[in-house]
This record gives C-alpha cells, structure tokens and sequence, in this order.
C-alpha cells in the first residue's frame, strides 16, 4: 500500500510540473505556440500519463497476487499402519498304526506236522503227539514189518462225543512216473475204521498199535489216515524205502 500511494504522489506531482510548464510557456511567450509545438506538449503529458497509470496498475496487480493466499498442497492422511498377521502352516498329525502282537495257542492239527497259530476252533486235534515212526527214522528195506501209534489231542473247544472214527486214507509216493493208484500198497496191515470213545476238550486219546509193511519199491511213502466226525483231521506217517 505505501508504494501506492507514492506512485499515486509522483502521478499527480508530474501531472501539475506538465500543467505549471504549460502555462509558464503561454504567458511568457510573444507570440501563440504554433500547432506543432502545443501538440509536441500534449503527447507528452499523454505518455507520462499513460506510463504512470501502467505503473500504477503493475503495483496494483502486485498487490492483489501479494495479498491472495497461497495455494497450499492438500497433504493426504498418513495411511494407517496395518497390522500384518503371519499365518503358519501346522503340519497334520500322522496316524503311526501301532501293531499288536497276538498271543498264541496251542498248534493247530494238519497233516504236515506243522505249528501255525489259529484261533481256537469248536472242533480240532493234534495227530503228532507220540507218533511213531518218526519222519526222522532210519530208511526200510522192502517188505520191512514196523509198529505205526498215534495219539490225538482234543486241542477244540468242545468235547468229541463217542462214536467219532478214524480210518485208512490214502498212500502217496514221490516215484516218478507215479504208479496207478489202484496198486499202491495200503503199507498198514489194518485199514479202520476205529471208533473212539468221548474224548473231552484238551484230553487226548491212545489209538490202538497198528502194524505196517514196507512196500518193495524204493522211495518216500506217506501213509494217511483220516478222523471221522468233523473236518480237517489227518492222521500221517511217512517213510523212506531203501
């Protein structure tokens, strides 16, 4: 505003110099100013005029930029700090299965002598207690005479009642080529059938000694005889002819 109004000042000083030199001009001169010289004189009042007004409208302009308030930048909020979760993988549990061992029992019965651990049956035996001969025994010579015993066990869960048999087989041999069937020799003297008295769970009974003949051909024989009454019980020998 000060440099304003000295502007404003200078503007009106100047403007009465032009005027006070216009009029000391005309009343000291002899003679009227010719055409040319007043219109010398007013162009240049004009043009003091005119640059004082563009002065005077700078500093205005000045001014009013001065006096407008700056723009100011719009500052965005801050964003907010998010927490971050972490997830963590958690591994699945393993199912390790856990074996457990099963208790045995007694030995299941078969012909092949052999101990394999069965769940207790209603009805089964043990043929190889005290069997005689052994699968071990020396080999016989052909036409040998030789004892054949059996013992069964009643290794079921049930009782045999009276009336239970055994009885003669079958004979097989490894001679190849196999003979016919029909010419196998019975090796035991007696071919059955022997019943048996009730034999309780877990007791056993004594066949009678029965007789048996070594046949005339080399090789292994095997003598079965079979107990009548339920399934799966297989009385056997077996023996080696020299």
């Amino acid at each position: 505003m000060v440099t304003k109004q000295t502007t404003l000042q200078a503007f009106r000083k100047s403007s009465l110099v032009m005027l006070a030199l216009i009029t000391l001009l005309a009343a000291c001169a002899p003679a009227q100013p010719s055409q040319g010289q007043v219109q010398s004189l007013v162009q240049t009042s004009v043009a003091s005029t005119m640059q004082a007004q563009n002065q005077v409208g700078t500093f205005v302009a000045q001014t009013v930029q001065a006096y407008q308030p700056a723009a100011t930048e719009t500052q965005q909020p801050a964003a907010a700090n998010t927490p971050t979760v972490e997830t963590t993988e958690t591994p699945l549990l393993t199912l390790t299965p856990i074996l457990l061992e099963t208790p045995t029992t007694a030995p299941s019965s078969g012909g092949g002598g052999g101990y394999v651990y069965v769940p207790p049956q209603p009805y089964s035996c043990d043929p190889d207690i005290d069997k005689r001969p052994l699968d071990s025994n020396p080999p016989y010579a052909p036409g040998d005479h030789f004892e054949i015993k059996w013992k069964l066990l009643n290794n079921g869960t049930h009782d045999w009642p009276a009336g239970y048999y055994v009885d003669w087989h079958s004979v097989q041999t490894n001679i190849i080529p196999q003979p016919d069937p029909s010419t196998l020799p019975t090796i035991s003297v007696q071919t059955g059938p022997i019943y048996l008295p009730e034999v309780k769970s877990g007791h056993t009974y004594q066949l009678p000694t029965l007789e048996g003949i070594a046949p005339n051909q080399p090789g292994r024989w095997t003598l079965t005889w079979k107990l009548h009454g339920f399934s799966g019980c297989y009385l056997y020998i077996a023996i080696t002819v020299k």
